[in-house]
Formats: structure tokens, sequence, C-alpha cells
């Protein structure tokens, strides 16, 4: 009876360890297509909304318009990558400047953007902050930005 009992124990801790890992698992294919933007897997972790190819279904972008977006998305990407890397920043200035990168693509992309697709793009960065949690709060500063660059 306690050999069953342990048995089952393991079996449901194993299971446990490994939730992570097939979670990861399943939000791979968001940062293969993110890789073509110059992402990655870091990109991919907590950028998956942002990848060209989902703002170019989202938002309808032109080639023309996804041209310019990709290079910004990937400086985006490059930056969140050395903030995170960065082990001498305390918590607060790491957030500090994960929102100052954030601000900065968020502007440069807007300038680029339609109205129409300034205020999906607002929805795209609201329901991310929302879902990733991340930021603690990041979500409302990320939709103010672009709500208030929407004319």
């Amino acid at each position: 009876m306690k050999r069953k009992l342990l048995l089952t124990l393991i079996a449901c801790g194993t299971s446990l360890a490994l939730c992570p890992a097939l979670l990861a698992q399943d939000a791979s294919p968001a940062p293969s297509t993110a890789a073509a933007g110059g992402g990655g897997q870091q990109g991919g972790r907590r950028g998956g909304g942002m990848s060209i190819d989902r703002l170019t279904t989202e938002l309808t972008l032109t080639p023309d318009e996804v041209t310019k977006i990709t290079p910004i998305l990937s400086d985006f990407r490059t930056q969140v990558q050395t903030i995170r890397a960065d082990t001498s920043l305390s918590q607060t200035d790491r957030m500090s400047k994960m929102k100052d990168a954030r601000d900065t693509m968020t502007a440069a992309v807007n300038a680029i953007l339609t109205p129409d697709q300034q205020t999906k793009f607002a929805a795209l960065q609201a329901k991310r902050g929302r879902r990733g949690g991340g930021g603690g709060g990041g979500g409302g500063a990320d939709s103010s930005p672009a709500a208030s660059a929407t004319p």
C-alpha cells in the first residue's frame, strides 16, 4: 500500500515538474515566427504578442509597414535581452528600463501606424499586459502612450 502511494506521489511530482516544459513547448510556434524578425526565445517568451507575423495579421499591416516595423521590434527584443542579462540592475531599475524600452518601441510603431491600427495595437498591448503579468501594471502604462498618440 505504501509502495503504491509512493509511486503515485512520484508520478504526480514528475507531472508537475514537467508542466512548465510542456507549456513552453506549446508557446514555441510564436517565438519561431518572431525569430524571423530577429527575435529568438526570449523575445517569444514574453513578447509573443509582438511578433511581426501576429502584428501583420491583427493590424493588417502593409508590406511597407512590415518593413519599417520589423527593425523596431528587433531592436526592442535586443534591448530586453540586454536588460535581462544585466545582473547589476536592481529589479526597480530593470522594470524602469523595460518600461522605457516599451514606451520607445510603442511610440516608434505608432508613428508608422494609421489611427485605426494604433487603436488595435493599444488593445493588443493591453491584452498582453494582463496576460503576461511580468511588469506589474505595465499593461496599463503601455496602453496609455498608445492611446494618447492616437489622434
